[in-house]
């Protein structure tokens, strides 16, 4: 018989601790992991935002930024080391211009066939990114692809093929496609010339052509221009109608009503329907008349059965505008697209309001063939066309054709393309899109891309990493390290080859070292983070002013209108018979009692009444009463609204003119939130990622765009605890100061 192991009891409490700890384990391991990853990752994008922040330091000094880490740090430290010193000593001072020595470099390369060879081949790839083509002129060019097109109508003219133009020898490739390559030309030009659109060469082609025709016959042809008679048959229009086009008629004669002028008394007594009738009776004559009528008579049957003649004029210049924008929105509804001409619009609106019913409206492509014999299109012809016309050609079809470079040195052209366009780029940040790029190779057409430049210094990165072997994530060492390398083994005298040693100079930077560049280093070098602190305070209640007024009480309560007498020989307050009131504070009341300024005539009351409006006693100012001499006066002590003030402001409270006085102090705990900064110094490690200990990569354009980038690429997975992963990606980056990671 076996033995059940599960019931040893020993066995079973060591199974279950052992469960217990790996359930724990899974549950705060991978915790534990995730906050380290957090921890590296905030760490790195503060010192990314150390760099970002000594390299303004440095633009302030050099007036430039630098993609060397280390010279940032010898400038930026070297500068605060020196004030320091010079503050030390009454004899030397370190402001104005002042040379900072930069030290020589030297590096060990290894220049090999093999590395001669992915130096060929990275360039080859980056210059098949540039779609490179040979660069001729526009009407060489035309000619080329309407030579290819007469051909390739001829049969089997695919594949690579030559010809001579103008004594130039020219070979290429012609697509098995080139009939769609040559006709998405015209189809390009059609949009462009009418803002519309065709699937169908018998409608774009013929006003294509006839545009283009006018212009070589008239270079100078420009604006509105009408063509007629281009076409000699019917052309295929596409449309679908929506499920709201009836809806959408409707809505669109709604605007045709604000063309119409009815007297005014007209227009208000009979609304809506004087309007709906004038539009009515203008779409009938508007259909019948050749003109468009400018003034119309309509018959108004009123309500006591009277007929009545209501005379409408037509604003025509706007109607005709309203009516072509009509027009224009309803053909856009059926075909997406603008009308190219109101002959087509008409036709296509009318089939549609013929086919509403149908119970295909809204799902089905309707298929109108249009008679085109005697259709006028009003074309805008741009003073740019014929370059617009050069640019699809070259883009749609010639670029496509590979002219000229199927005997090409690619790997000569490359390196001469790409190290053109990237010293261009360099200096010229808007060195973008189609270029010509004449190189010994021959000249090119180039598309620059806008990461053109990022790619360009990535292969010289890499370059140079295989050329020295260590990475050098300084792109413009890199770069200088990889030209000068393929300079000096291009040098005929020169044996240069295998392992070197390439020697860069010492250079001395110029710099302007300003009065407040050690205040500026403190400032900017700083973590702050926010603490709450307990503080003693003091709370102060105050009056503005303290006084006394002359009042009397000489006066008939009967005659004033806000008081009105009860039962009991008591009054009661009324504001209603007042002329206004006003807040005021006296001495002599109880806490329970109110006070109001009554204005009533040319006299000013202070009225003292109770919570339930009884009077408690009223005094008449005696500052505006005529006959003070006849008056026995008396007086009583006024105070202002109060106010609070804290301890700060008691003193500033107090030296006023117009202070009263305390009434009451109360001292009490606050808790405040204060910021505290602490210093750090810019060293050498927060130049560096925290995971790959590798130096940010620093990017500069244009000498005043900035980038501070993490140099991890790719996701860098290690193993912890056995059976975990760490997984730690790209900590983002800083460009022209902002964060990737506040987005």
């Amino acid at each position: 018989m076996s033995k059940d192991v599960f019931a040893n009891h020993r066995t079973n409490s060591i199974i279950i601790i052992v469960l217990i700890m790996l359930f724990i384990s899974v549950i705060y391991l991978p915790k534990t992991i995730w906050d380290y990853e957090a921890k590296l990752r905030d760490e790195s994008r503060f010192r990314m935002n150390a760099v970002s922040l000594a390299e303004k330091l440095h633009y302030q000094l050099a007036k430039e930024y630098t993609t060397d880490t280390d010279q940032l740090l010898l400038v930026v430290n070297s500068v605060k080391d020196s004030l320091l010193a010079a503050a030390m000593d009454s004899n030397y001072s370190y402001f104005g211009d002042q040379r900072i020595p930069l030290p020589p470099k030297t590096y060990s390369v290894n220049y090999s066939d093999e590395y001669k060879k992915l130096y060929n081949k990275l360039h080859l790839d980056l210059f098949k990114t540039l779609e490179p083509n040979h660069n001729t002129d526009a009407a060489t060019i035309n000619l080329v692809l309407d030579s290819i097109k007469t051909l390739f109508d001829g049969g089997n003219y695919v594949g690579d093929q030559s010809m001579v133009i103008d004594s130039i020898g020219l070979s290429f490739t012609v697509s098995e496609k080139f009939d769609i390559l040559y006709q998405n030309i015209k189809t390009s030009m059609f949009n462009a010339l009418t803002t519309s659109y065709t699937k169908y060469p018998s409608f774009s082609n013929p006003l294509v052509d006839a545009v283009m025709d006018s212009l070589a016959k008239n270079p100078n042809l420009t604006g509105r221009t009408k063509f007629i008679g281009i076409y000699d048959g019917d052309v295929r229009i596409d449309f679908i109608i929506p499920a709201t086009f009836e809806e959408t008629m409707e809505k669109t004669l709604e605007t045709l009503k604000k063309q119409f002028i009815l007297d005014s008394y007209d227009s208000v007594t009979y609304g809506d329907t004087l309007y709906d009738m004038a539009l009515a009776e203008f779409l009938i004559l508007n259909d019948t008349l050749d003109i468009m009528p400018d003034y119309m008579t309509l018959m108004y049957l009123d309500t006591g059965g009277v007929e009545i003649e209501i005379p409408v004029k037509i604003k025509v210049a706007d109607m005709e505008g309203a009516l072509s924008k009509r027009r224009n929105n309803l053909y856009k509804r059926l075909t997406g697209y603008s009308e190219p001409s109101p002959y087509i619009a008409d036709q296509v609106i009318a089939v549609a309001l013929d086919s509403m019913n149908s119970p295909n409206a809204g799902l089905d492509s309707i298929h109108l063939d249009i008679d085109l014999t005697n259709a006028i299109f009003n074309i805008n012809v741009h003073n740019n066309i014929s370059e617009y016309f050069n640019k699809v050609s070259l883009e749609q079809a010639y670029y496509k054709s590979a002219v000229n470079l199927s005997d090409l040195d690619w790997e000569k052209a490359a390196v001469e393309v790409v190290e053109f366009v990237g010293d261009r780029l360099i200096k010229k940040s808007d060195f973008l899109k189609w270029q010509v790029v004449e190189v010994e190779s021959d000249t090119f057409n180039v598309n620059i891309y806008d990461a053109f430049l990022r790619k360009y210094d990535d292969m010289n990165i890499k370059l140079a990493e295989v050329l020295t072997g260590e990475f050098i994530n300084i792109h413009d060492q890199a770069r200088e390290i990889v030209a000068t390398a393929e300079h000096l083994a291009g040098v005929d005298t020169l044996n240069w080859s295998g392992e070197q040693v390439m020697e860069f100079p010492a250079d001395t930077l110029l710099i302007d070292v300003f009065p407040t560049y050690l205040s500026e280093y403190d400032t900017t070098f700083i973590i702050a983070r926010d603490t709450v602190v307990q503080i003693e305070d003091s709370t102060f209640n105050g009056v503005w002013f303290r006084g006394k007024v002359g009042v009397t009480q000489e006066f008939s309560l009967d005659s004033l209108p806000f008081l009105s007498q009860l039962g009991n020989s008591n009054y009661r307050y009324d504001f209603n018979g007042t002329d206004s009131v006003l807040s005021i504070n006296i001495l002599e009341k109880s806490d329970t009692a109110y006070v109001e300024k009554v204005f009533y005539g040319m006299n000013k009351f202070i009225l003292v009444f109770a919570g339930d409006s009884l009077l408690e006693n009223l005094f008449l100012l005696a500052e505006n009463y005529g006959e003070l001499d006849s008056v026995q006066l008396d007086s009583i002590s006024i105070v202002s609204d109060e106010f609070v003030a804290g301890d700060k402001e008691k003193n500033l409270f107090m030296q006023k003119d117009s202070f009263g006085g305390w009434v009451d102090t109360t001292f009490n705990k606050k808790y405040v939130k204060k910021q505290l900064f602490s210093h750090y110094q810019f060293d050498p490690m927060l130049t560096k990622c925290t995971v790959t200990d590798l130096p940010y990569r620093v990017t500069v354009r244009n000498n005043v765009n900035l980038g501070i980038e993490s140099p991890i690429t790719h996701p860098i997975e290690t193993r912890r605890y056995l059976f975990f992963t760490q997984i730690d990606s790209t900590h983002g980056s800083l460009i022209d100061g902002e964060e990737s990671w506040a987005k």
